[in-house]
């Protein structure tokens, strides 16, 4: 492919403007974490908070309300808000919650219809497919990969023989297909096969620092490490230490430059949350040094900035506040950060989704309790 697929949120933002994102409380930067004081994003007051506090080893509730919604019972996971079609974030997204809430059934079936309708040839995964399982693209998207090969090496239900073996095939391909050679020969993960060539295209929401940090213990393969120091480098880069937010995509020139596009909307705002949630010092700091950015009025509640944070699309959605809150848990600001998570599920309640809904589940997942560790 010479063209970027087509997929989720990066070329869906007008329907994505119905569907509403929730990640939920960054907890696991609560122990460290003191009051701080009102936030400026000009919302007005706000209430108690909402999310859902878990012991370090409990599933949260939000993840069986996902697995009930959203997984079909021959395993594929549908968006009934986006007529009905399947994508292999989705597919990821469903095996990772079936193992934290303990369905290994559940997990079983989705992983059987993902392996069925979506893998290739390579070992990689179709992005897109319509409701009867018959892929509309055969593009790969490396966020959804990397996110299965996750999931089937942490898997611990029973027969893991064999989903341990797939996903070793599956970070193979990842590692095989998906990468790209940065500045001093450093190892990028690119966008998706398709996206490997000069200019490569990167997506910095794609850099899922726990599943790389994950899978470098799960393999044994300090590649997986060399990719997250990658990826925290560049989003350096892409961002001045901090001093402008991350982009949603970037592209990769054949002299190692870096250089963003210009908004800072529904892509790059999981990236906050990846970074925040990292175990990462320097991923943390970065997340920290965003809070600077995205405290100012208005700036938590947009749907789209620039890099320097002005606002260029006011409308309000639930994953602008999540990703304000995360920087403000890296930095520290409890409060803020607090206020900010009640007002995204405030928004996530008003307009349930699919994208909202797996968000709330797998952010709170992963950020709220030790469950989804990769350090």
């Amino acid at each position: 492919m010479t063209t970027r697929p087509a997929r989720g949120m990066a070329a869906e933002r007008v329907v994505a403007l119905l569907c509403p994102l929730l990640v939920c409380l960054l907890s696991a930067f609560a122990g460290a974490r003191s009051g701080s004081g009102p936030i400026a994003d000009g919302g007005g007051s706000v209430g108690a908070v909402t999310s859902e506090p878990l012991a370090s080893g409990q599933p949260p509730p939000v993840a069986g309300r996902f697995l009930a919604s959203y997984v079909r019972p021959d395993g594929r996971v549908w968006r009934p808000d986006q007529g009905g079609d399947t994508v292999s974030e989705g597919q990821a997204y469903g095996l990772l919650l079936a193992e934290v809430a303990g369905r290994s059934d559940l997990f079983v079936r989705i992983w059987g219809w993902t392996r069925d309708h979506l893998q290739l040839p390579d070992g990689l995964f179709a992005w897109h497919a319509d409701a009867a399982g018959h892929v509309l693209d055969p593009g790969s998207a490396s966020d959804a990969d990397l996110l299965i090969a996750w999931a089937l090496l942490r898997y611990e239900g029973p027969g893991a023989a064999g989903p341990h073996q797939d996903g070793m095939r599956v970070a193979d391909a990842v590692l095989n297909f998906e990468l790209t050679t940065g500045a001093g020969g450093m190892s990028i993960l690119a966008a998706g096969p398709w996206a490997t060539g000069r200019p490569a295209t990167l997506d910095p929401s794609y850099w899922s620092l726990p599943a790389l940090t994950g899978l470098a213990r799960l393999t044994g393969n300090d590649q997986w490490l060399r990719i997250a120091d990658g990826a925290v480098a560049l989003a350096q880069q892409l961002t001045r230490s901090g001093a402008l937010l991350p982009p949603d995509w970037a592209g990769l020139a054949a002299d190692g430059t870096v250089y963003p596009e210009a908004q800072y909307g529904l892509d790059a705002q999981r990236t906050v949350v990846w970074f925040a949630a990292s175990c990462l010092p320097q991923a943390r700091t970065l997340a920290a040094k965003w809070w600077a950015l995205l405290r100012l009025p208005g700036r938590s509640s947009a749907l789209a900035l620039t890099l320097d944070g002005s606002i260029l699309t006011p409308t309000v959605n639930a994953l602008p506040y999540t990703a304000a809150a995360a920087a403000a848990a890296a930095a520290g600001a409890a409060a803020a950060s607090d206020s900010l998570l009640s007002r995204a599920a405030s928004e996530q309640r008003r307009d349930p989704g699919y994208y909202g809904g797996a968000w709330a589940a797998f952010g709170q997942t992963l950020l709220g309790s030790r469950l989804l560790n990769g350090c």
